[in-house]
Formats: C-alpha cells, structure tokens, sequence
C-alpha cells in the first residue's frame, strides 16, 4: 500500500541509505489523485523494476525497526519511512510512518501522508472484505501489519497460506483495544518477485517462495513452513521423525517473536499427537500461556478445555470455565458458544445469553445452535427480530435446519405470537424438496408430520411418501432404529397397523443388538400399535 513523503524525506533517505535506481515521483502532485487506478498502476509499475527483489529485502529491514519503535517518539522513524518510500513511493509502512514523524513537526507534510494513507486503504479494500475468499490486498505483509496498526489494532500474529485463487495470502490476526479477535487475510502481491529467491523461480510453488522467506527470518513465512512440515510429515513415512523435528524448530524459532500463532500451534500439535508422541503437560500450557499473554483468545478455549478435562487435576477445573468466560468477554464465538453448551443444564438463562452472543458475533452454524434451543423444550421462548431473521434468511439461502426450525417457529406461534400453519407445512415440505435422502432432517420433519397434535399439520401420506423414499436411497437410515422407528409411526397414523407392527419390530430388533439404550421407547411405540394407537404428541 502507499503514501507520499514530503520533500526533504526522501533527500534524507538519499543521503542515509544511498541513492535509488529511480527518482523520487512528485508526490505533492500525486497525493493529488484520488483514484484506485493509481495505487494499482505505483505497485504494478514497482514490480515491474528489475531490481524489485531486492528493494522488497530492504524494505523488510527498514519495516522490522519500523515495528520494534513505532509506538515511540523516536527520531529514528523519520529516516526509515524516508528509506521505505525510497525504494517504493507507495508504501503503507513508509507513510503511516512519516505521518506520525511530521505530525508534530510538520502539518503540511502530515496530511500529505494522510492522504496517501487513506487511498493506500481504500485500494486494499477496493471490492474485498479480508476474508480468504476476498481478502485485502497488500504489497508485502508489512503493509499488511500496517493496515491493521492504522485502523488502530495491533497485530498479535500472522503466517502465510493460499487459497484457489492467490497463491500466496497472509493471515493476520488483528487484537482490537477491547481485546476482541478478529482474523484477516490479505492478497501478497509481491509474490511473484518473492519466487526469485526460489532455485527454479518459474516452476515453484508458494511452499517453496515461504521456504526462502523463512531462511530470511519472515516470521510468517517460518509459522506456515512450519506447519506445513507438520501436516505433511506422514506422507513420508521414512522421513517423518526428522520432518517433524524440522518443523517443531521452525515454529519454536518462530515463537521467539512477539507472534502468538508459533505458541498456539505448538501446543495444538502436541496435544493432538499426545497417544503416540507422548505429552509434557506443563510444557503444553506454558505454550498456551505464552499465546494467551500476547492477546489471542483462542489459546484461552484450547487451554480451558484441557483444565475442564481434569488434564491438570479436578481442583482445576474451574480455571477452564474462567479462561472460557475471559475468552467471551472479548468476543470469543467459540468461548461463548462452549460456555453456552455447558451451562445449559446449571444456569439456562446465562447458557443461552452466551449462546445468543455466540450467535450475534459469529456464522450460521452459531445462529442456528442459539434459535434451536430457544424453540424446543425445556427453553422455548419468543424470538426477537433479529433471530427470526436469521433464521428466515438462512432458510431462503436453502438450509435445510434452518427451513425445519421456521416451520416449527410457525407451528408454535414463538414469533409475535403468530400461528400459522400453511407457513409450517410449507417450510417442513421445503426442508424435504432441498435433500430428500439427508436423513437427520427427513426423519425430523416426518416425524412431526406423523405425530403432531396440529390437526390441520398432521399428515400422515406425506410422513409416509418421505420416509420411504429416504429408506429406498440411504442405506444407512435403513439400518438406524431411530428411522425406522418414525416410518413405523407413519403408518401408523395413517391406520396401517399392520405394517407399522412389522417396521416397530425390525427396530426394536436392531437396537436389541446395538442401540440397547433406545430399546425400551421403541418397545413402548410398539405396544401402542399392537393396541392400534397411533402416536400423538406436541411439536417438538
């Protein structure tokens, strides 16, 4: 990204570090132009240099002391944002650098960095969002520390990755002042002039460029080798143990930086590969415990879980649940979201309050947890708005649970109070048009539609249509007493008794060999048909 430097900026980065290849562009005139094109063209037309590699070395020098005195007041900073924008005139580094050295010295020469910093910012975020699919883009991963640094975070630990589209992406996890976590990815368009370092620069590969970036002490790039050596040591069964030995140097080098991410994965290796590799329990939390001082909340939930384990002794326990609540207060989905499972039984109403902040900050997966158990038994309760929202959105993007928790919203009347049946029937009838052999959701909604006490939502034809069609083509809900169970009430509702005897007793045979827990209810149903009872009860 990119900023502008005042006019004896870079005449002070020339007589400190040398003269550079070209000369310094008119930045006043520059600073001028507002538009994204120019970003684009300053980065593509740097790229282009043939000295490019080797100004993007410097430039990682300069950042490195950037980074260690940019929350100083350090005269020192003056001539590395003049080096930086030396080498490239569209540096994010270089010019948040220079607008906090002129700040105080120089208003002109401030907002000329300003400027340059907020259409460095605009053209990073130029129809992306920071998420790996869109992710931001960035000339190097210094700018991409800077962006966050700018929008007032900081920057607790990053690595390198790619995905289908940008061969080489930096993760960045970005700590906001209330201590909340949000993970970001960026676009390195410096990667193709990063393959020069590589032996066979026109058939490597982004493990290869991350290699050599970390021979270079880029403590990303040493975290994804790292990982990268761990996650594929196996595939080479003769090699494994040195392989491993490398990587585990790699990320322990790594986490001699102030970068969370080397700690964390660490322990996470240690403690996945603990039956066959053994474990150091107290080296495991210490490693936590390092991830977890430098601000990244996850280290709390992967330590907490292990304290709630009784890892470290039953008198612990209780630092689980600490770690857990500590993690939530700054936002962790996944804090909330276990704490929410955990206290259900203790303490509903503070379980659900986590379930609902888990929902609220986090995806689909956490919406539909919180609007599950708030519209089942024993917590069934109104929905607001916004939960109905989530909900009916969901289930118009064709989500088969969201699609079957409307319908039962409906059938309740757990919105405004609002009954309506020929919404439930239509959602239950959607759920089912979606995936006719997924069996979970296929079974749940014929089960309703076989049982309910709604007479106007019962229908057995239908529950008996679903289910055999499921039983025809999945051979694994042919097989689960639990299924067959609900094809045996179809028929039952439908007044087939004799069919439904036959299913009830395939079931209860079933679970006589495996499910033994089950086989007690599924003993029950069938005394009712042997009684020609069908079965009735409310809307789950």
């Amino acid at each position: 990204m990119r900023l502008r430097t005042r006019l004896f900026a870079p005449l002070l980065a020339f007589l400190i570090y040398g003269c550079a290849s070209l000369s310094p562009p008119d930045l006043e005139l520059l600073s001028k132009i507002d538009d994204f094109d120019i970003v684009q063209h300053r980065q593509d037309e740097f790229l282009a240099l043939p000295d490019a590699l080797s100004r993007l070395k410097d430039m990682r020098t300069y950042s490195e002391e950037v980074g260690v005195l940019y929350g100083t007041e350090s005269l020192r900073l003056g001539p590395l944002g003049s080096a930086l924008i030396a080498k490239h005139d569209a540096s994010l580094n270089g010019h948040l650098v220079l607008r906090k050295f002129y700040g105080p010295l120089d208003e002109e020469a401030a907002a000329t960095h300003a400027s340059w910093v907020e259409r460095i910012k605009n053209y990073a975020s130029h129809g992306r969002s920071g998420s790996l699919s869109k992710p931001y883009r960035a000339l190097t991963i210094e700018d991409a520390h800077a962006f966050v640094v700018e929008r007032g975070d900081s920057v607790i630990g990053s690595m390198y990755g790619e995905n289908d589209e940008f061969p080489l992406v930096a993760y960045v996890i970005a700590r906001k002042p209330t201590g909340a976590i949000e993970k970001i990815y960026f676009e390195i368009r410096s990667y193709e002039r990063w393959r020069e370092l590589t032996p066979d620069p026109g058939n490597a590969q982004p493990v290869d460029v991350i290699r050599e970036l970390a021979q270079l002490q880029d403590n990303s790039a040493q975290v994804a080798y790292g990982i990268y050596l761990l996650e594929n040591a196996a595939s080479n069964p003769e090699q494994q143990d040195q392989i491993v030995t490398t990587g585990r140097n790699w990320l322990r080098t790594a986490s001699n930086t102030p970068n969370a991410l080397p700690s964390y994965f660490l322990a996470n290796y240690e403690v996945a590969h603990r039956k066959e590799r053994g474990v150091s329990w107290d080296r495991v939390k210490a490693r936590y415990e390092r991830a977890i001082q430098l601000g990244y909340t996850d280290a709390q939930v992967s330590l907490g879980r292990l304290y709630l384990q009784g890892v470290f002794g039953a008198p612990e326990r209780r630092n689980g649940l600490d770690l857990f609540e500590s993690a939530a207060e700054k936002n962790n989905v996944d804090a909330a979201s276990a704490l929410g499972a955990l206290l259900l039984s203790q303490d509903p109403d503070d379980a659900i309050s986590y379930l609902k902040q888990a929902a609220e900050i986090g995806d689909a997966r956490h919406r539909l947890a919180y609007v599950r158990t708030v519209v089942h038994p024993p917590f069934e309760r109104q929905l607001n708005s916004v939960a109905f929202g989530w909900v009916e959105h969901l289930a118009q993007e064709s989500n088969q649970e969201a699609m079957i928790l409307l319908a039962t919203i409906y059938a309740k009347g757990l919105y405004e109070e609002h009954v309506s049946i020929r919404q439930a029937r239509r959602w239950y009838r959607r759920s089912v048009e979606v995936e006719p052999t997924d069996g979970q959701n296929v079974n749940e909604v014929a089960w309703v539609l076989a049982t309910t006490h709604l007479r106007r939502l019962r229908n057995p034809t239908l529950a008996i249509k679903y289910m055999d069609t499921l039983m025809s083509n999945n051979a694994e809900a042919r097989t689960s007493p639990e299924y067959i169970d609900t094809w045996a009430a179809a028929y039952a509702a439908a007044g087939d008794f004799r069919r439904a005897i036959e299913l009830q007793e395939e079931a209860v045979a079933i679970a006589e060999e495996n499910q033994s827990d089950v086989k007690q209810i599924l003993e029950l149903h069938l005394q009712n048909y042997q009684e020609r009872k069908a079965l009735t009860e409310k809307v789950p």
